[in-house]
């Protein structure tokens, strides 16, 4: 299966020639070309995602805005409709996870979560989970995890699913929290980001600041668990004519279930 983890920058007012208007269908040019089964997108503000819902019909997308502000932002899940979605929600990366806009003190906003059980078109299941972590304060991005990680830990056993966790966290691989997420220190489990098949990819900016630059911070992941294998990963370069989609890149990867837990 084809996954993809893609921050489409919000629709911010201050970044002039690079409106969402102006480069939505770099976004729409993209999620075609592609074709990835699930995408988790971040920073879909409602505008956004209405655009969004009436131009792609051949993906059933999920997710709950993290705010009941207008401007309020999401973490939507596409699925591809070969796919099934079993069952989905969003939770609240705070003190009170099923409450609406629930935030920590300490947060500028309300950071959420995405999940879904998606039945895969050959009947294999995954659980996938879409964040976006607080982009100021380490301790907002631990807490943040650590709530997350409570979910998978439980999902995990009562469903006993693969799991993919992607999305943006602000955080670069020799963060303390990418590291211990990678050692199984917030979860009974280990999971392995994608880029460890391509560790060069390290080295490389996943946001384009809308210029397309090589070097920078590196913050967005697909973490997949042990019984998931990694075919291959990538950070998607794509561009019309030197204009960007987002100020980040996507990150796509082909991973598979492991053939000695189906069988």
């Amino acid at each position: 299966m084809k996954v993809m983890s893609f921050n489409l920058r919000s629709d911010f007012i201050l970044d002039f020639k690079n409106r969402w208007d102006k480069r939505k269908h770099i976004v729409y040019e993209i999620i075609d070309k592609y074709d990835c089964d699930i995408i988790g997108v971040q920073e879909v503000t409602n505008k956004m995602f209405d655009d969004i819902i009436d131009n792609f019909k051949s993906y059933t997308i999920v997710g709950s805005a993290r705010s009941k502000k207008y401007f309020s932002e999401r973490n939507n899940l596409f699925v591809k409709n070969k796919n099934k979605i079993i069952k989905h929600n969003t939770f609240w990366l705070s003190k009170s996870p099923d409450k609406v806009g629930s935030q920590l003190w300490y947060s500028l906003y309300p950071r959420i979560c995405t999940t879904a059980v998606v039945e895969l078109e050959n009947g294999d299941k995954v659980r996938v989970y879409n964040t976006h972590l607080d982009c100021f304060l380490p301790q907002a991005r631990d807490f943040g995890l650590k709530k997350l990680s409570q979910f998978i830990d439980k999902n995990r056993k009562e469903e006993k699913l693969p799991v993919i966790v992607m999305g943006d966290f602000n955080a670069t691989p020799d963060s303390k929290i990418i590291k211990k997420f990678a050692a199984g220190e917030y979860n009974t489990d280990r999971f392995v980001a994608v880029q460890e098949v391509k560790r060069e990819l390290y080295k490389k900016s996943t946001m384009s600041k809308f210029k397309g630059k090589e070097n920078g911070l590196h913050i967005d992941y697909i973490f997949v668990s042990e019984d998931l294998e990694i075919v291959d990963v990538d950070i998607v370069k794509y561009n019309d004519n030197g204009s960007y989609p987002s100020d980040h890149y996507p990150l796509i990867a082909d991973i598979k279930i492991k053939k000695w837990i189906i069988e």
